[in-house]
């Protein structure tokens, strides 16, 4: 093989590796998938994607559109919630979470938004205390800042883009630590 061929293919493969290994830099180590809802032991799980396409799209996909109408929700509201956007960047985001009242405000919401529990829900029913083996206040409160910041990459935040960032396959929402999260906001 002549050594101008042998240049061009090595240039390729050089140039290929670095594509690659770019694109994998930017891609998140671990990104939500889904996003389960839980009230109490029953729970209910909607891909992040068809949240994103109801943004897109402006239509709930099947299994989206199923639980909207389900719960009575009008999806023109979910997508509005989904897209609420806050100027902040992610110096700003990192210090206001880092402040006293921030921190609160994280250990509120990570009540509400969580990781998933380590245990099966059936396992979790069997007993009246949680179990040992789930995620601390702390882990739930590191999840997540990370997936805030994230999200304030791009010089905004939106909940959609905090769900999409969230560090594990799944996110949960606790709706009865939601509703009582939002209860307390309004009194």
């Amino acid at each position: 093989m002549p050594v101008s061929q042998l240049a061009s293919k090595l240039a390729l493969k050089s140039a290929l590796l670095l594509v690659t290994t770019s694109l994998l830099m930017q891609m998140p180590a671990q990104a939500a998938e889904r996003l389960v809802i839980t009230y109490g032991p029953l729970s209910a799980g909607v891909s992040i994607q068809d949240l994103q396409t109801l943004v897109d799209t402006h239509q709930a996909p099947g299994g989206l559109k199923f639980y909207l109408n389900l719960a009575s929700i009008d999806p023109n509201l979910l997508r509005d919630v989904l897209m609420m956007n806050l100027a902040a960047n992610q110096s700003f985001m990192n210090g206001m979470l880092d402040s006293g009242s921030g921190s609160r405000l994280l250990s509120e919401i990570s009540q509400v938004v969580h990781l998933p529990p380590a245990s099966p829900t059936i396992a979790a029913l069997k007993t009246a205390d949680s179990p040992d083996d789930d995620p601390s206040e702390t882990e739930n409160m590191a999840a997540l800042k990370t997936a805030l910041v994230k999200a304030a990459e791009d010089r905004q935040v939106t909940l959609l883009e905090v769900l999409q960032q969230y560090p594990t396959e799944k996110v949960y929402v606790d709706a009865v630590k939601l509703l009582q999260f939002t209860n307390s906001l309004e009194s």
